[in-house]
């Protein structure tokens, strides 16, 4: 991708199903964003209880540090260890990939890491778990 950086940084993808949360994040994403994504997970958590989510990370150029030590953020990290079933990560930083490889074993949501020319393969792995999602309403 190339061109200006977008801003709001983030914005949501239309899913075919609705356990199944999607953005896209196209630079410097702010506290007020990440506020935002955490507020539309906690919706979702609330008519399921467990969810997938698929983010796509074109052009990630950070954020605001002061997100760190937010409550926001602690209990959106929180609730999300608690209700995530699949995440998959598109894109990002090379680093990602090796943050994920090693950090995914201590958790209980399955996370994978997609290159961005394998956006197609990460949908159909979210959208693959429909037999258990169903068993689990």
């Amino acid at each position: 991708m190339t061109g200006k950086l977008r801003h709001p940084a983030f914005s949501r993808i239309e899913t075919r199903r609705d356990d199944v949360f999607a953005f896209e994040i196209d630079g410097h994403i702010s506290m007020s964003e990440i506020d935002e994504i955490y507020k539309t997970l906690d919706e979702g958590y609330r008519k399921f209880d467990r969810i997938d989510l698929l983010v796509r990370m074109g052009r990630y150029d950070g954020f605001e540090w002061n997100a760190l030590f937010s409550q926001t953020t602690y209990l959106g990290k929180l609730h999300a260890l608690k209700h995530l079933r699949r995440y998959a990560l598109v894109g990002g930083p090379a680093w990602f990939a090796t943050a994920i490889k090693f950090f995914n074993p201590l958790f209980r949501v399955d996370i994978r890491h997609f290159e961005l020319d394998e956006e197609a393969d990460a949908w159909n792995w979210i959208y693959d778990n429909l037999a258990e999602t169903s068993a689990t309403r």
